[in-house]
């Protein structure tokens, strides 16, 4: 099974915990730092392509030298250009948790508060049996971070740069091919979700037990990031200009991508957060994050009711987790009906069930639910 998972190319096998989080000292957003992290990117990525766009113009012949600057002008190129400045989804979540520790970065974001945080007695611990080997993944978890005030798993952002180059690229050959955009957009949809190298397989269900929706958002948002680097995209229901333009034969970063902007703060949503847009699990391992969760509600309610001032009401974060099960009404494959996920409203008494019927699981159940 490992082989399989370490096969699989774009599976980035670790998790997160957005359900126990610290309330002794708050979070700090480093939404600007990702912002501007990515703005570095893009210009070396544009003065990469702009000197071999300069040296294209010294072609004698006509045709070779349009058809080398077509070349370079082209969104498959530029796209797996940025994709190499991050490296393997796996790798870079690493490479995030490691920055995020180191004095450079205590320095560079001060204050008294978590840049990023994860801890030993977490959701997942000793959630699957002793002899399952999908513990193993669960031995290197991801911390969450915030980022524009979401709450997010490390993780994710090796899904938004790894899973997403993948979409985009799987959408460029199927639009080079002749199917339409919403047509392309729909089959990768579905195979990432529900093919060989999904959440509901390899991706996860088959390595650690979980399928995220959260995941799920991330390769989708990174697709559309892919996507805007030449094309307007819809972010939050609102069009988003292209981050980058050209200018004669020349790539330029477009004017609203500046190194104190927060240009990507628009792709990051509640969406992201695995408690609020709940899991759905293995049979076992369900059993035991319900009964964490049970037993831990007053934690978690307190850190998202008492510290966010979130409602303290279950129908709330049942209609939230409804409300994130589409992408402002875009599918990016969310898994799981009534009954199939496990989030905060496990933190409730549950309702009780009649004989043969679904009582409601977490994040989802029937319509009339009592008040808690």
């Amino acid at each position: 099974m490992l082989a399989l998972v370490i096969g699989a190319g774009p599976a980035n096998s670790n998790e997160t915990d957005q359900f126990l989080l610290p309330s002794d000292r708050p979070f700090i957003d480093i939404g600007r730092c990702i912002s501007g992290t990515h703005y570095s990117v893009l210009e070396r990525v544009v003065d990469r392509l702009n000197d071999q766009i300069r040296a294209a113009q010294g072609i004698d012949n006509p045709i070779r030298r349009r058809a080398r600057l077509d070349a370079l002008h082209s969104p498959r190129r530029l796209a797996n250009l940025v994709r190499e400045e991050f490296g393997p989804g796996f790798f870079e979540t690493l490479g995030v948790e490691s920055s995020l520790r180191s004095d450079l970065a205590s320095r560079a974001l001060p204050g008294d508060g978590y840049l990023a945080f994860k801890r030993s007695d977490w959701i997942y611990e000793l959630a699957h049996l002793p002899v399952d080997p999908r513990n193993i993944p669960l031995l290197v978890p991801s911390s969450t971070i915030l980022v524009y005030g979401h709450y997010l798993g490390t993780d994710k952002l090796g899904h938004f740069h790894d899973l997403g180059h993948y979409y985009f690229i799987d959408y460029l050959d199927k639009t080079g091919a002749g199917k339409s955009d919403g047509d392309a957009i729909a089959e990768i949809v579905r195979d990432y979700s529900r093919g060989i190298i999904s959440e509901s397989a390899l991706v996860g269900m088959v390595s650690t037990g979980v399928e995220s929706n959260a995941d799920l958002v991330a390769n989708y948002m990174g697709f559309k990031f892919y996507q805007n680097l030449t094309e307007p995209v819809t972010l939050e229901g609102r069009e988003a200009p292209p981050l980058l333009v050209i200018v004669g034969e020349y790539w330029r970063l477009n004017t609203h991508v500046r190194p104190d902007a927060d240009f990507l703060e628009p792709y990051f949503s509640d969406h992201w957060n695995e408690a609020l847009n709940p899991n759905s699990y293995a049979m076992i391992l369900r059993g035991a994050i319900e009964g964490k969760l049970a037993a831990r509600a007053e934690e978690v309610l307190g850190f998202y009711c008492a510290g966010e001032g979130r409602p303290r009401e279950r129908d709330y974060f049942l209609s939230l987790a409804e409300d994130l099960s589409t992408y402002y009404g875009e599918d990016y494959g969310h898994i799981g009906g009534p009954g199939d996920l496990t989030g905060i409203g496990a933190c409730f008494p549950q309702p009780d069930a009649a004989p043969g019927a679904d009582a409601g699981r977490g994040a989802a159940g029937t319509d009339d639910q009592p008040e808690p």
